[in-house]
């Protein structure tokens, strides 16, 4: 399906679960035709398109810098009032079994995939338009076994205080949202740890990240360009060893 003539046109990454199906979903509820793409979840990704119908889907892996630039020669057919880079990758490994091609593979999809397709869609991207980069909260903090995963975040996020330089002169708004623990379950002790970290005392459904991206591309975020927009719960604001001083105070 193209996009019909009254519709918006959006490009958003990695739709076919979590936080970019949420995303997906809700640009459609608002009057988007949305350009998705997804790289293993086919099955996730065609009956999105199926469900929704204001969807067109292009399979690539974004480790394969080909694959990636032939997409973005594909999409340049369009005009753009929207791009959410989200698809991402996580690898755990501790430092003394890092392995380069992980390294290799997280920096390409995070960051690498994100700046291209900015660069090479920069003349198909409306006036007005909004570019957001999910981030995340551990791009903010070092980590112990996922170095690649925060410093690709990091440098997202760094990415996109530069690019709402470059494009906020021609009213084109760059920013980021970083989410710290969302849609996990409950049987994980770190997610239980995390949980009781948090002030809201939950972690984020990928509604709630959604709604984020959904407010910063409308006009209700005119004003807001090359920022990052921490939604945790509070998750950050956090010393756990403070957090403890204060339960032994309560005790006594």
């Amino acid at each position: 399906m193209n996009k019909s003539s009254s519709s918006k046109n959006a490009l958003v990454t990695g739709i076919s679960k979590g936080i970019g199906k949420a995303i997906c979903e809700m640009l459609v509820s608002e009057g988007y035709f949305v350009h998705g793409t997804y790289n293993t979840g086919e099955k996730e990704a065609g009956g999105l398109k199926e469900k929704l119908k204001n969807v067109e889907i292009y399979q690539v892996d974004f480790t394969n810098r080909q694959k990636l630039l032939e997409l973005v020669e594909k999409l340049k057919k369009y005009q753009l009032d929207v791009i959410v880079n989200n698809a991402g990758v996580i690898h755990f490994e501790l430092f003394d079994t890092l392995t380069i091609d992980s390294w290799d593979d997280t920096l390409s999809v995070n960051l690498t995939a994100p700046l291209l397709i900015c660069h090479g869609l920069r003349k198909n991207i409306n006036r007005g338009g909004s570019i957001i980069n999910i981030s995340s909260t551990d791009g903010s903090s070092g980590c112990y076994a996922s170095i690649a995963y925060s410093v690709s975040k990091a440098g997202l996020i760094n990415l996109t205080k530069s690019l709402g330089n470059i494009f906020g002169p021609i009213n084109i708004r760059v920013n980021s949202v970083s989410p710290s623990w969302v849609g996990a379950g409950m049987d994980s002790p770190a997610v239980k740890e995390a949980v009781d970290n948090t002030p809201l005392g939950k972690i984020a459904t990928f509604d709630e990240i959604a709604k984020v991206v959904s407010f910063l591309v409308s006009e209700k975020a005119s004003y807001i360009n090359g920022t990052d927009i921490t939604v945790d719960g509070g998750y950050s604001n956090v010393d756990p060893i403070l957090k403890k001083e204060a339960e032994e105070l309560e005790k006594k």
